[in-house]
């Protein structure tokens, strides 16, 4: 079953409301609608994913969900937070921020992420912003919130502030994840605030004019989901001037370049049920951080539920299950 839920657009006219977008009557939308994204589950799932969204399933997240609201930039931005019932409030708790794609906002992620349920079992917060208009000031210049100077990164910053007044949390252990055109933008935070988060976690690629101003100021734990067959973001990158995207090879390259890792061609096979992964994976790295590719044979535009798991693979990666 696939839910198909965003496409990436040069031009549209954006508002402070969660997860609409508007386009010009200029938009170039068949150029630049290349980001057609579905969460993808086994195919026995549809009835069970439909009483899951239905709020029925006996599997339900079992902790409790707020709504807030921060003025940021003369804006009411929203984030949803879901956090464990029945954690010792002496016991910081760690932190996940999850970036939604395009045209989505962060309740919509939120239903088909399935990130409740691990942090129910393994004890951590997930918070869940939603952009101003649908789209992430991903860094490259070329989208209406980097155009009008939206600062995604700052609100990133205050929506840790927030949850730092409201739980307690562990700031040592604050991790970003992200779903395509939010993928794009948590190689952003990469880049940008390398000392803030503890590990960053992406389904998307990383935009060439961003990585041609990415200077972390530490080493990074960074995990990457690509597919051999998206369209949407290819495997192999792309060249579309500002749209330009590096290939998730390319990516793996920089990142362990960035790290100072050696032993770049640590590769495994992975079957699960029917579907191949080949796993990269960098651990020979200055001050012992990683970098892990997963390509996905035959995936595509997805944040994959199932055989291969983004949940379950996030959760290990950054060692919550511990």
């Amino acid at each position: 079953m696939k839910i198909v839920n965003f496409m990436r657009m040069q031009n549209e006219s954006y508002s402070a409301e969660v997860g609409h977008i508007a386009p010009d009557a200029s938009s170039t939308e068949a150029s630049f609608a290349r980001m057609t994204t579905s969460f993808r589950l086994p195919a026995f799932a549809s009835i069970a994913f439909l009483l899951f969204s239905l709020g029925c399933s006996s599997s339900d997240p079992s902790g409790t969900d707020e709504r807030h609201s921060i003025l940021f930039q003369d804006v009411n931005r929203f984030i949803h937070v879901h956090f464990p019932d029945g954690h010792d409030e002496a016991d910081p708790m760690p932190v996940l921020l999850a970036f939604h794609g395009a045209q989505d906002s962060g309740f919509g992620f939120q239903q088909g992420a399935r990130l409740d349920r691990e942090a129910d079992k393994h004890g951590f917060i997930v918070a869940y912003p939603t952009a101003s208009g649908s789209n992430w000031a991903e860094g490259c210049d070329c989208i209406r919130p980097d155009l009008d100077g939206v600062d995604d990164v700052g609100f990133a910053d205050q929506t840790i502030e927030l949850l730092d007044d409201l739980y307690e949390i562990d700031r040592s252990r604050i991790y970003a994840a992200g779903y395509s055109q939010g993928g794009m933008f948590v190689h952003r935070l990469a880049c940008e605030r390398s000392e803030t988060y503890a590990g960053f976690f992406t389904v998307g690629s990383l935009s060439v004019p961003l990585s041609l101003n990415c200077n972390p100021d530490s080493g990074v734990d960074i995990m990457m989901l690509n597919g051999t067959n998206d369209e949407s973001v290819p495997f192999r990158g792309s060249s579309e001037g500002s749209y330009a995207l590096k290939g998730a090879l390319e990516t793996y390259f920089l990142w362990g370049a960035k790290n100072g890792c050696a032993n770049f061609r640590d590769v495994q096979t992975i079957r699960n049920g029917g579907r191949t992964t080949q796993v990269h994976l960098i651990e020979s790295c200055m001050g012992g951080f990683r970098v892990r590719l997963d390509e996905i044979v035959n995936g595509t535009h997805e944040w994959p539920i199932g055989d291969i798991d983004a949940p379950s693979l996030l959760t290990e990666f950054f060692r919550l299950n511990r």
